[in-house]
């Protein structure tokens, strides 16, 4: 075989990895595993020509080699090889190919797969090695999708021992990634030594989330081996005869693991599950409960439920952030279970403030406050009554909508009436929850003029510099002494501000 220089080397590797690409498509095993082997060759030949680093050669060479169809068991050995300082400036970065799309560094690339493969490796230095290659990614890269390398980097330290490190790893993953059984999953083979009560609680929440029951089929099984220990048989067999049934159902083989369970004697002798979704669900409540262990708590009150335009129910809060009362919600499913609320009921919220909104992610009752404590009290007058609804005015620049089918009592106030209005805000509307009739207390916005009627043949009047609008004025004549509640208002014409007559005082 004649000497090749590196360049001809990754002419080669190129073809060679186009080819088993094709062959993948077509499904082609036995001929990948032998171009696997091939690669390898063309790898050590150009590692014995003792390449400078960086080199952009390299980096062609490695960017082919991660574009294999296939895991090469020996990639963390050749990385290892190469050494961190393989990388160039450009392999750093990311490669934008369109508007809407771009491909991750090559570093990126390179830390994922490496982790992957490592991950089942014996050899604890190829662990440590991925661990340092996602670090510098990290690190020094701009990076697409940064919580896959937590993911990684936190089932590494796990199989090394580090488990505390990995739970809060995997924790920051897992709020991300909730809807996914296997994130779950993941979090409680972490933590399945030290605390088996929440690994338990975690392969609950696994199990609910799983939405295709054949990937799943290793969560069932640990989640009975977890219930089994924990005295929970009629769970314990459910989930074993559910693991059992997928593996049937796909011809797959019943492995020795899941054979002990079946043949255990509390699975002879348990009774069968009649609401396995119920139980599920009510101990998958502390899965919730641990990733957001360090997320900021609230004191609230409880507002009801909502639908989605998409059928989804939502559970609405009022929580006081600084000034105003807000409103802010979360799942009704996955908040609710267990609780049996009214409307204005005390509770504590913990919420995800990851977002552009705060999020509920978990919510208590709490055995302090009074209902609707945490809702703003605002004082206004019933202005007017139209279409179904009443308006309250508060100031001149807000008003609550109180809509009749809400609040059917409303229907027979009287304009000029003063409420103290409990209320939360959603945005910028100001939602009303219960509504308190007041005494009357004039202040900078609400006041009561006495004097005499001016009228105007256009059907309005004055009273000094107060407006009587003409549902009023046509109750009057010209020179009546009348006393009226007033409010004040932006006059849209002139844009100012004047006091307009809401109703007769008596």
């Amino acid at each position: 075989m004649t000497n090749r220089d590196g360049w001809q080397l990754h002419a080669e590797v190129k073809e060679l990895v186009a080819k088993t690409r094709k062959l993948h498509a077509d499904h082609n095993n036995y001929q990948i595993g032998q171009l696997a082997k091939q690669l390898r060759e063309l790898l050590r030949e150009y590692a014995k020509l003792r390449p400078p680093r960086p080199d952009r050669c390299f980096s062609l060479i490695l960017f082919q080699t991660l574009r294999f169809p296939q895991e090469l068991e020996w990639l963390p050995a050749f990385m290892k090889w190469a050494g961190l300082q393989s990388f160039r400036a450009e392999d750093y970065r990311a490669q934008p190919v369109s508007n809407d799309k771009t491909f991750e560094p090559l570093i990126e690339t390179a830390a994922r797969k490496v982790a992957k493969i490592a991950l089942d490796s014996n050899d604890v230095s190829h662990k440590e090695l991925a661990i340092q290659l996602i670090d510098q990614a990290l690190d020094k890269a701009e990076i697409q999708a940064s919580n896959w390398l937590c993911y990684r980097k936190a089932l590494l330290l796990h199989s090394l021992g580090q488990i505390e490190e990995a739970k809060q790893l995997l924790m920051f993953f897992v709020k991300d990634n909730r809807n996914q059984y296997w994130a779950w999953h993941a979090l409680a083979k972490v933590v399945g030594d030290s605390d088996r009560t929440l690994a338990l609680a975690l392969c609950a929440k696994a199990c609910l989330t799983c939405r295709d029951l054949n990937f799943g089929v290793n969560v069932f099984e640990e989640l009975s081996r977890l219930a089994a220990a924990q005295g929970q048989t009629q769970l314990a067999k459910w989930a074993a005869t559910q693991a059992f049934t997928i593996r049937q159902n796909n011809r797959w083989q019943i492995p020795q693991s899941l054979r002990e369970l079946l043949n255990a004697g509390w699975y002879e002798q348990g009774e069968n599950l009649s609401h396995p979704e119920a139980v599920l669900t009510s101990i998958a409540a502390d899965a919730e409960k641990v990733i957001w262990s360090s997320s900021p708590r609230y004191d609230a009150n409880y507002l009801g439920i909502f639908i989605t335009a998409n059928g989804k129910q939502m559970a609405k809060f009022g929580v006081f952030d600084q000034e105003n009362c807000q409103e802010i919600s979360g799942s009704a499913r996955e908040l609710l279970h267990n609780l049996n609320l009214v409307l204005g009921e005390p509770v504590t919220v913990t919420v995800d403030n990851s977002g552009d909104r705060l999020t509920a992610v978990v919510v208590k009752k709490r055995d302090y406050g009074q209902p609707f404590d945490q809702l703003e009290r605002l004082y206004g007058i019933l202005d007017r009554h139209r279409d179904g609804k009443a308006f309250v005015y508060l100031n001149p620049d807000q008003h609550c909508t109180v809509a009749y089918a809400d609040f059917p009592q409303i229907q027979m106030v009287l304009p000029g009436t003063a409420f103290e209005v409990i209320c939360a805000r959603h945005r910028e509307r100001i939602n009303p929850y219960k509504l308190v009739t007041s005494t009357f207390v004039e202040n900078a916005n609400i006041c009561i003029r006495i004097g005499t009627l001016r009228l105007h043949s256009k059907g309005f009047g004055f009273v000094e510099d107060v407006f009587v609008p003409p549902n009023l004025a046509e109750m009057l004549h010209e020179g009546q002494m009348v006393k009226f509640i007033c409010a004040k208002k932006l006059d849209t014409k002139k844009n100012k501000l004047g006091w307009t007559a809401i109703a007769l005082a008596i």
